[in-house]
């Protein structure tokens, strides 16, 4: 009986060690066959849309009451390299920083290049990413080939009204995004910011940003007109 144990024992471990001779390329993960070298670039929806042009200035009123001008003073385009597992990436990418002279009042806006031309067999990748933050409010967007904001999966997160009337001026087809600090993953969560209101940025694609509001309260809205 001990013969057989021993003999059944030593076939177990012969047929592990075979096993994993056998598959044992499956047991690293550390290495891959091909690296792929993406080279993304921006779509030129993300190049035209908001009319970012530098040194463009427009007039906005703050919901305390003083009134500022937003000026372009930055818009840059680049190309920024990253690595991943097996993946060495070059991404074209863009950022339009917009400022006030008093009180300092700063807005970033930025796009990622995430389109990339495939062969013809194969069809192409496109993602057209944006996002427009100021202080600690974030928006978060997903852009179609016309440049309109499209829903990122979460239900109401995105919204197109046909007219709105800021200070006297109605603008026509004005997207409304909700702050993306209020969802995590797919899901509405209110808990996110428990001191923080849900906000929303009202953005066209020909004027830009027409209304945006913080989750601390506030806000600041166009006021074109006289001061255009």
């Amino acid at each position: 009986m001990r013969t057989n144990n021993f003999f059944a024992k030593m076939a177990s471990i012969a047929f592990i060690a075979m096993c994993y001779t056998a598959c044992g390329d499956s047991f690293h993960t550390d290495s891959c066959d091909e690296v792929y070298y993406p080279n993304y670039k921006l779509a030129d929806c993300q190049k035209e849309v908001g009319n970012f042009q530098k040194g463009k200035t427009t007039h906005y009123i703050h919901s305390n009451g003083f009134e500022f001008d937003l000026t372009v003073i930055k818009d840059s385009t680049f190309t920024d390299k990253w690595s991943d597992f097996c993946t060495e990436a070059k991404e074209e990418d863009r950022i339009v920083q917009l400022a006030s002279t008093y009180p300092i009042i700063t807005v970033k806006v930025n796009f990622y290049g995430k389109t990339e031309k495939k062969s013809k067999k194969t069809a192409s990748d496109s993602s057209k990413p944006m996002t427009v933050s100021h202080g600690g409010t974030s928006y978060q967007m997903e852009l179609d080939s016309a440049g309109n904001p499209q829903e990122t999966g979460i239900k109401g997160d995105v919204s197109l009204l046909d007219t709105i009337t800021f200070n006297g001026v109605t603008y026509d087809s004005v997207f409304v995004i909700m702050d993306s600090g209020h969802y995590d993953a797919l899901n509405y969560n209110d808990k996110t910011f428990a001191n923080g209101k849900l906000s929303h940025l009202y953005f066209s694609k020909t004027k830009g940003i027409l209304k945006f509001e913080t989750t601390n309260g506030e806000s600041f809205t166009i006021k074109e007109g006289d001061n255009e």
